[in-house]
């Protein structure tokens, strides 16, 4: 059942039924989790599953299926979490799995749909995120949609041979006094 959608894309929960052997493929692959949590060590189908029961049963945590309406196809998943309902924040995380998807702004386009989500039906006044410096990609695309970075890690993670910042950015409401 869509969610939330955008001319491109549809946004729904994820199930049990996303857990197929391309989406283990995707969180098995460093040159999709290179910027992420996920991928430091080999994962198995139910390890997957037991993480998609884990965020369905999180009542602090919207996690969804990313759809590409044209195909059909669940190409990623994007969430938000880490609530902190007094002072109105969460956090945003996205994964785009289907390589060939990436360069599509699909990233863009379904954090856009989840900011107007966080915002407008769920009232935070700031969404934020964590991203690593050897993501560059992904930093643009936050910065796209308008985020800013408010601090820094220096040297925090180990990827690719070498230690690398983590960035924290984040996005204030638009239309909410902060």
């Amino acid at each position: 059942m869509i969610f939330l959608e955008s001319e491109r894309l549809a946004l729904r929960a994820l199930t049990e039924t996303d857990a197929t052997d391309t989406y283990l493929a995707w969180i098995n692959d460093p040159e999709i989790t290179k910027g992420l949590e996920a991928g430091k060590y080999p994962s198995t189908m139910e390890e997957l599953l037991a993480y998609i029961r884990a965020m369905q049963n999180s009542p602090g945590t919207v996690m969804m299926a990313i759809i590409e309406k044209a195909s059909q196809r669940h190409i990623g998943n994007i969430k938000l979490h880490n609530f902190d309902w007094i002072a109105r924040t969460c956090e945003l995380g996205l994964m785009i799995g289907d390589k060939q998807t990436r360069g599509k702004r699909y990233g863009q386009e379904s954090c856009q749909l989840l900011i107007n989500y966080a915002f407008g039906r769920l009232n935070m006044r700031k969404v934020w995120l964590a991203v690593y410096q050897n993501n560059p990609a992904a930093i643009k695309t936050y910065q796209n949609l308008g985020f800013q970075t408010e601090g820094c890690l220096s040297q925090h993670i180990y990827a690719d041979g070498a230690y690398h910042d983590k960035l924290f950015m984040s996005l204030f409401s638009p239309t909410i006094n902060n």
